[in-house]
């Protein structure tokens, strides 16, 4: 029978584990469709079997990773019609947390939002997508965070938990006609205290990317029917 402090041990290994998948699935570590085992996982995160696969069974019931009857475990890949959901929330939420960003941005938030804009920009050019995924990721989540509403940002990671693997999709065809647009004029609305406007231009750089996102989506669920 374990001690109590054995089971503390063994708990906090397991949330331990649950987070740093989290992390890697949210930051765009794993593509969608990619598989990986217990072994790799446990090798990766230097941690034993247990609480890898414990934390596998917690992201397969959050519907971030499945789990097959002969135990390979895949990232989801999302349908056009789940895809368009996520979209619609994440633009209510993320419109609304960019605008709340906006009314209290410092100028040390604000000098860092550009740092993390230019570090994406410098990674442009490496063809290294998970790079620019996590870069990504950072900007987004800086903001988000700066708008004071902690709650708010943890229904936010929960839909980039979905969505972030299926960004992989976005290079270099969108990626490279986007060249960040938005995030340039959101920061510029962000420096004016401009709410309304910082809305608007984080819900554009999400729609945008979405619609792509859902458009392959729905032409690779055609292929068959085409063939």
């Amino acid at each position: 029978m374990p001690t109590p402090f054995e089971a503390v041990e063994r708990e906090t290994l397991q949330e331990a584990a649950y987070r740093q998948i989290r992390a890697v699935l949210m930051s765009g570590g794993l593509a969608a469709g990619e598989k990986v085992t217990i072994r790799g996982l446990a090798g990766d995160l230097g941690m034993s079997w247990t609480p890898i696969r414990e934390a596998v069974r917690r992201l397969a019931a959050e519907g971030a990773l499945e789990v097959s009857p002969n135990r390979w475990i895949r990232v989801p890949n999302l349908s056009a019609d789940e895809l368009g959901e996520l979209k619609t929330i994440r633009l209510m939420l993320e419109g609304h947390a960019a605008e709340q960003a906006a009314l209290g941005a410092t100028p040390a938030f604000l000098a860092e939002q550009w740092r993390l804009e230019a570090d994406i920009v410098a990674w442009r050019g490496r063809g290294d997508v998970k790079g620019m995924i996590t870069r990504i990721n950072r900007w987004h989540f800086s903001i988000y965070r700066a708008a004071g509403m902690p709650h708010l940002v943890r229904m936010i990671e929960g839909l980039w938990l979905r969505t972030a693997p299926h960004t992989h999709a976005l290079f270099p065809a969108f990626a490279a006609r986007d060249r960040g647009r938005h995030r340039q004029v959101t920061l510029e609305a962000l420096e004016r205290h401009d709410g309304a406007a910082a809305r608007r231009s984080m819900e554009k750089d999400i729609e945008g990317a979405l619609d792509f996102l859902i458009s392959r989506a729905a032409a690779a669920a055609r292929l068959p029917e085409a063939g």
